[in-house]
C-alpha cells in the first residue's frame, strides 16, 4: 500500500511539474529529468545553475530549496507562506500553480 501512495505522490508531483514549468516557458519534458529540473530552477531563481550541488550540504540544501520554493512562489504572485507550503508538500502546491489560471510567472531575474 505504501509504494501505491508512493507512486500516486511522485507521478502529481512530476505531472504538476511539467505543467508549471510549461507557465514558465520552459521545454516541460525537462521537468521530468531528475536533477535537471533541479538545475534549471536554480538557474531561474539562484542565477547560476551549479548552486545545484549545494543540495548535497545537509542543512545548507534544506534552507536553500525553501529560500527557492519562496522565490518561486513570489514569481507566481504567491505569498511566502505559499513558498513554505511548496517546499513542504510541493504535489499539492505545485497543483494549485499548474491549474490555476490566473496564476501567471514573473520572470525574477
Amino acid at each position: 500500500m505504501g509504494y501505491v501512495l508512493w507512486a500516486i505522490w511522485t507521478a502529481a508531483f512530476l505531472f504538476f511539474l511539467y505543467l508549471v514549468f510549461q507557465k514558465m516557458d520552459i521545454t516541460p519534458w525537462k521537468g521530468l529529468i531528475p536533477g535537471y529540473n533541479l538545475y534549471l530552477l536554480c538557474e531561474e531563481f539562484e542565477g547560476n545553475g551549479w548552486r545545484v550541488f549545494m543540495f548535497l550540504i545537509p542543512i545548507y540544501g534544506l534552507i536553500l530549496w525553501i529560500k527557492m520554493c519562496i522565490k518561486w512562489a513570489n514569481a507566481f504572485g504567491r505569498s511566502t507562506g505559499f513558498g513554505v507550503g511548496l517546499a513542504l508538500v510541493s504535489p499539492v502546491f505545485l497543483g494549485i500553480l499548474a491549474l490555476d489560471e490566473r496564476a501567471c510567472y514573473q520572470k525574477t531575474v
